[in-house]
Order: structure tokens, then C-alpha cells, then sequence
């Protein structure tokens, strides 16, 4: 009997400990204008759906989530109409939400209380300038509103005491970059009526500050990237520059943000959402190269590449790069001025093990001409030491290197299955996307055509 008592004991302590790693999230939705939420996480300044909860007869919805660090998410509608809470990971959140408007309901944190106070104080003046779209508003009566608006923030602020201090500074950090993006943003939208300079309220003058957006933690704001972009774009309309002017303009834009990782944040998100091709696309990898500061912001910003890139015989050759078997980093274009064969494969493809002979035999054909023989792996990361004593087992030639998984280079090349043999010519363009394998005398001809351009 002991022993049942202490086994019940020890699972009740377990659930416990689980629990306390899970925030609750549960509420309402007033006059049922919603058929489903979505909770969005906030991932490198941005908003990202993480769950949806469907909302039942009486209005009801939940979420159970597990948060990796303390920091705000947003849960409503969509991208725009949401609302801020902040989850720490063990509490119970609760919130009614209405069309235009969310309140805290019942047990909450300190932390979402006093994120409230500030929530309700901006509600009008966030509606006004963000949401042109569903209330009419122009700087007539919105410029004295957010004068008053911006006369109370000291008080509201110095009143902000959660008793966690680190979040304390971050709310009012949030405050100041929201002020900005409400009196920058109202500018920016539709309005049939448009103030001159001189008819706007003297906070405009102190928005554009050296002192902002100097470190990253703007990226810890559900809307971090959105604010960056439209300071930096004032920025530049303030000074006047003439967005045909390309370079001067992006030169401006950038000078705008001290911080060469949120410059790197607003090169992909206002440069490269404008790109339509492929060229510009790897005009504007070269240029901004210094930028890409995180692995996350390289990723985003290759992604626009995979979108551009078209497969088509003559094109340019999508780069990549990988380790080899020693580690050192190899792209594509280090081979510019040789064939390229790239043979993409894994350990556990029966028809790419099939291959090696015969691309072994082609190899030793070829040796000595300017043909490189370049093997990709797309084994996953967990594997890597299998692929390594592969190479070994079977002494496999040419230069290998390993993708960890269906990466890029899949991505770019659209690969669905493997074997995949690609031939570049000597100028980095793609002579076949998808060329005869080894056993196919084929092949052959064509690496020898492509040396003999």
C-alpha cells in the first residue's frame, strides 16, 4: 500500500512540474464575430501563428502552450487585429475578446495587468492611426488626440509595476517604439485629408533618434519589424530622398538604424519583398552580405531566392554552400570556370548506392579535364557520421559535402527525389537540372559538350 501511495505521489509531482511549464490561455469571444483564434508567437520581431483554437457555441476558445522564454505573443484574428499577452509559462491567462477591443477577464498575471493598463490608455489612438480601414479618421481630430495621448505617458509609465522588473523596462520600451509607430503609421495609411508639415504636433521632431533601434530588442515586439521599417522609411521621407534615386535611397534607409542586424531585418523585409527576379535577388545577396548576422535572417533572406528562381536550362546556377568531409565551408560558384557535376544523394538510397560504380568509372574517365565531381548528401544531421564512414567504406572521389536534409540547395533545384544530377558549365549556368545518371552513356556526351564550350 506504501508503495502505491508513493508511485501515486511521485506521478502527482510529475503532472505537476509539467503543468507549471504550460501557460492557459482561455477566453471569450464577444457577439460571436469569430469563428476560430489564432494564438501568433513572436519570432524575430514578426508574428507567427503557432496554434488555432475553434471558438464553440457559447464563445468559448483555449490554449494550452509551452512557451520557450518568457515574451509576448498576440492572439485574434490575424496578422493585424490582435492583442498582446504575456506569457511566462505556468499561468493562467484569461481575455474576452471583442470585434475591435480585448479586456482581461478573471485570474491573470501581474505582468498581462499592467500590460493592460497601457493596452486600454493606447486604444483609441492605436484604432485611429492603425486601422484606417475601419474608422475614419483625419489629422484634424486625430493629431489632438494624440497629443493628449502623448502628454499622459510619463504618468501612465512611472505607474507600471508588475514586480518583475525586466518586464517592467521592456513595457516601456514597447511604449516608446508604439508611440513612434502610431504617429509614423498615421502618415503612412489612406486619409482624405493630409496634414503639412507644420500642422503636425511637435513629437514628430524627436522621432528620428540616433539612440533607437540600436540593440535587437525590438525583435522581442510582436510588431518589432513592422515598427523598424516605417521609422526608417520616415526617416527617409523626412530628408527628402527620391526613391528612384535606388542606391542613394537604400543608402538613407540603413542610416536611419544604427544596428547592422536590424539593418539586416529591413533589407529583407522592404528590399527584398520587391525583388521580381532572380538577378536582383543575388545583386542584392552580394550587396547586403555583411548583414546577415543570424542564421533565422539568412534563411529568410535565401527563401526569396528559392521563390525567384526559376529551373530552366541556361539560367544561372543557384548557389549553395556546405561542409566537406573536413568541415571547410565549399560553394558551387568556387568551381566558376569548370563542369560542375553535382550528384545529389544519401546513404540509404538503394538507386544512388547503385550509381557509384558507374560514376565511379566516369570519373576515372574524365580525369584530368576540368570536369569537378561534386557529391551532396542530403542525410540528415543525425547521420552524419554514417555518411562520413560511407565515403570511406566505398573511398568515394570527387569533393563531398553534407546538406543536413532536404535543405537549400532541394529547395532551389526543386528536388523531389534522388537521384538528382545537375550539370553546370564552365559561366556558373545550369546545362541540365536533371541530367542522365552515370549508367547512362549520355552523360558523358554531355560533360564533354559542356567542355568543348
Amino acid at each position: 500500500m506504501k508503495k502505491v501511495l508513493l508511485l501515486i505521489t511521485a506521478v502527482c509531482c510529475v503532472v505537476a512540474v509539467c503543468a507549471q511549464d504550460f501557460t492557459a490561455i482561455k477566453g471569450k469571444v464577444k457577439d460571436q464575430w469569430l469563428s476560430q483564434v489564432k494564438l501568433f508567437k513572436t519570432v524575430d520581431g514578426t508574428p507567427v501563428v503557432c496554434a488555432v483554437s475553434r471558438v464553440e457555441a457559447d464563445g468559448s476558445f483555449g490554449f494550452l502552450v509551452k512557451p520557450e522564454k518568457p515574451g509576448f505573443y498576440v492572439i485574434g484574428e490575424d496578422e493585424r487585429m490582435n492583442f498582446p499577452v504575456y506569457v511566462k509559462g505556468g499561468e493562467e491567462i484569461n481575455i474576452e475578446l471583442q470585434e475591435n477591443k480585448a479586456n482581461l477577464i478573471g485570474k491573470n498575471t501581474r505582468e498581462n495587468v499592467q500590460l493592460y493598463k497601457w493596452v486600454e490608455y493606447a486604444y483609441h489612438v492605436w484604432l485611429k492611426s492603425v486601422f484606417f480601414d475601419r474608422v475614419f479618421s483625419t489629422y484634424e481630430d486625430f493629431f489632438p488626440d494624440f497629443e493628449k495621448f502623448v502628454a499622459g505617458l510619463s504618468e501612465l509609465k512611472a505607474g507600471l509595476k508588475s514586480g518583475n522588473k525586466e518586464f517592467d523596462a521592456l513595457l516601456r520600451e514597447w511604449i516608446d517604439y508604439a508611440t513612434d509607430y502610431y504617429a509614423v503609421v498615421f502618415l503612412q495609411t489612406p486619409r482624405s485629408k493630409h496634414p503639412k508639415v507644420s500642422d503636425r504636433p511637435e513629437y514628430y521632431k524627436q522621432i528620428i533618434n540616433s539612440k533607437k533601434f540600436a540593440d535587437e530588442r525590438v525583435l522581442d515586439f510582436p510588431n518589432g519589424i513592422t515598427m523598424l521599417r516605417l521609422y526608417s522609411i520616415f526617416a527617409v521621407n523626412e530628408k527628402d530622398v527620391n526613391p528612384a534615386d535606388k542606391a542613394l535611397y537604400e543608402q538613407t534607409c540603413l542610416e536611419a538604424i544604427p544596428s547592422d542586424r536590424l539593418r539586416g531585418e529591413f533589407v529583407v523585409s522592404r528590399f527584398f519583398s520587391e525583388y521580381r527576379t532572380y538577378e536582383e535577388y543575388l545583386d542584392g545577396m552580394k550587396r547586403f552580405e555583411k548583414y546577415w548576422l543570424s542564421p533565422s535572417l539568412k534563411a529568410r533572406a535565401e527563401a526569396v531566392g528559392t521563390k525567384l528562381y526559376k529551373t530552366r536550362a541556361g539560367g544561372v546556377a543557384a548557389d549553395f554552400t556546405y561542409p566537406d568531409v573536413n568541415g571547410k565551408q565549399v560553394s558551387l560558384s568556387d568551381f566558376k570556370g569548370k563542369v560542375v557535376l553535382i550528384d545529389v544523394w544519401a546513404t540509404w538510397c538503394a538507386p544512388c548506392r547503385g550509381e557509384i560504380p558507374h560514376l565511379k568509372k566516369l570519373e576515372e574517365e574524365m580525369k584530368g579535364m576540368d570536369v569537378i565531381f561534386l557529391g551532396v548528401s542530403v542525410d540528415e544531421a543525425r547521420n552524419k557520421q554514417k555518411w562520413l564512414d560511407f565515403i570511406e567504406q566505398e573511398k568515394l572521389g570527387g569533393i563531398q559535402v553534407f546538406a543536413s536534409g532536404w535543405s537549400k540547395i532541394t529547395k532551389d533545384y526543386k528536388i523531389n527525389g534522388i537521384p538528382r544530377f545537375i550539370v553546370i558549365d564552365r559561366k556558373g549556368n545550369v546545362v541540365s537540372f536533371d541530367a542522365p545518371r552515370p549508367s547512362n552513356p549520355a552523360l558523358k556526351k554531355m560533360l564533354e559538350g559542356a567542355l568543348g564550350k
